[in-house]
């Protein structure tokens, strides 16, 4: 009876083996044939197209949540959510900046992006444009972003303000 026991847990023993062996060797061929794709590389922009848009931007660090997006030809746009406890305009200016980085330097089909900053009434549901921006690419002069990124709360100057065509409703200004 020993014996026979002995015998089975031989048997199991080097059925095991092999069976891990045989799943090794088709782990390895798997991931031979897998495609592996990187959505963006730093330092290597690539195309960003409905396919990669979400992951891109998710990666993204943003202040305040996107709340539509939009690619359209080489035009992205994109509708970022404020609340009154997100409302904080150097964090604000470092976002827009961000977004910009990602739409020009990261990409390599989007020349036009159209940004607008939301704020939305919870009680009410209801949605008022804070400021709007329409940044082309071909416009920006080298240092823009780093200066849009660093400002601060302050008033945007003109520079910045016809660099990025920048239109601030009132309720932006009162802010």
């Amino acid at each position: 009876m020993r014996r026979k026991w002995l015998l089975q847990l031989l048997i199991v023993s080097i059925l095991s083996v092999v069976l891990l062996a045989v799943l090794s060797k088709l782990d390895g061929r798997l991931l031979e044939n897998a495609a592996v794709h990187t959505v963006f590389a730093a330092g290597q922009p690539g195309e960003l197209n409905d396919d990669n848009l979400v992951d891109g931007l998710i990666a993204l660090q943003l202040p305040v949540p996107i709340s539509k997006v939009d690619l359209n030809g080489g035009i992205l746009s994109v509708d970022l959510k404020v609340t009154a406890d997100q409302f904080d305009k150097s964090r604000l200016y470092a976002g827009m900046a961000e977004l910009s980085s990602f739409a020009f330097e990261r990409t390599t089909n989007v020349d036009q992006l159209l940004l607008r900053l939301v704020a939305e009434d919870r009680w009410l549901g209801t949605k008022y444009l804070l400021l709007a921006a329409d940044v082309h690419k071909n416009e920006l002069p080298q240092g823009a972003l780093e200066m849009l990124r660093n400002h601060g709360d302050q008033e945007l100057s003109d520079d910045l303000l016809q660099w990025f065509h920048i239109t601030r409703t009132n309720l932006w200004r009162q802010s």
